[in-house]
Parts: structure tokens; C-alpha cells; sequence
């Protein structure tokens, strides 16, 4: 516990010096998945929750959107964030966008055996007023990630 919150804390740094830089600034409340499996699920990748109770936060500038943060993931086990992403199209009467970028981010599978991920992302972000969602789709990947995984992030800006 002690190392995620010494992470979570290194990865808001650039948040806090760069703050002025944010047009919005997001709050990540918690979010729920569905799995569709695609491999034959072993014990590091047999999931065990739909909902994901955590925190993050989310920096929007003119050309990229930042964000990190921690939430419990699938596996029961805390999982840490950042992403770097880039709107690619848009449809501002809807308040919709398409982005895609990167994310890293790290769990422990078991207690001694962590698994760290970079990974491209891409997702659909809905905006209205002070609250929004994002819906990510992550493809599986055999013997890391056996599912399909729909995931959506509510977020919300005071």
C-alpha cells in the first residue's frame, strides 16, 4: 500500500506543476467492465469484480488529454495509472470524442510476481456540463488478459 501511494503521488507531480496548462481538469470517481472471454482463463487472469471503486484525475489541454490515477482492477488487486492521449475526431453538437494514445500502468498478480503494461489505448469520452464517461475497449491478450473487456470510467469537474 505504502508503494501506491508513493507512485500515485510521483504521477500527479506533472498535474500539480502544470496546472495552469489544464483547460478542464476531470475527477475519476470509480467505473464498472463487462468481460466476454476469448481464451481459456487461467489463475492469473481469471477475473473476479465488475466494479472498480478508485480515484484518478485528468488533465485536457488544446491538443492532448493526461491522466493517472488507481483503482482496483478485475484481478481484486490495485492497479495504477497514466495515460497520454490524443483526440483523433470528434462530434462537438454530441460532445463525443474518439482518443487514442498511450497508457501504462502496473498490478501485482501475485504478491511477488507484479506485471508492469504499456499498452496502446484508444476510447470514446462523453462530456456534458460537470459530469462525463469514458468507455474503453481492451482486447485480449493471451495469457496476460484472456477477455475482451468493456470498461467505463465515470469522471465529474467542479
Amino acid at each position: 500500500m505504502k508503494n501506491c501511494v508513493i507512485g500515485f503521488i510521483l504521477i500527479f507531480l506533472p498535474f500539480a506543476s502544470h496546472a495552469g496548462t489544464c483547460e478542464q481538469t476531470w475527477f475519476h470517481i470509480a467505473g464498472f467492465s463487462k468481460h466476454i472471454e476469448v481464451y481459456q482463463a487461467n489463475e492469473y487472469t481469471r477475473y473476479k469484480r465488475q466494479t472498480h471503486p478508485g480515484f484518478g484525475m485528468e488533465c485536457q489541454t488544446k491538443k492532448y488529454t493526461f491522466a493517472a490515477g488507481e483503482f482496483r482492477n478485475s484481478l481484486d488487486r490495485p492497479f495504477q495509472y497514466a495515460t497520454a492521449t490524443k483526440t483523433i475526431a470528434s462530434l462537438p453538437g454530441y460532445n463525443t470524442k474518439l482518443l487514442a494514445g498511450l497508457m501504462a500502468g502496473e498490478y501485482g498478480r501475485t504478491e511477488r510476481e507484479p506485471l508492469r503494461l504499456v499498452a496502446p489505448i484508444a476510447y470514446i469520452e462523453y462530456q456534458y456540463k460537470h459530469v462525463g464517461l469514458n468507455f474503453f475497449t481492451l482486447p485480449p491478450a493471451k495469457g496476460f488478459n484472456d477477455y475482451v473487456i468493456f470498461f467505463t470510467q465515470f469522471k465529474v469537474r467542479f
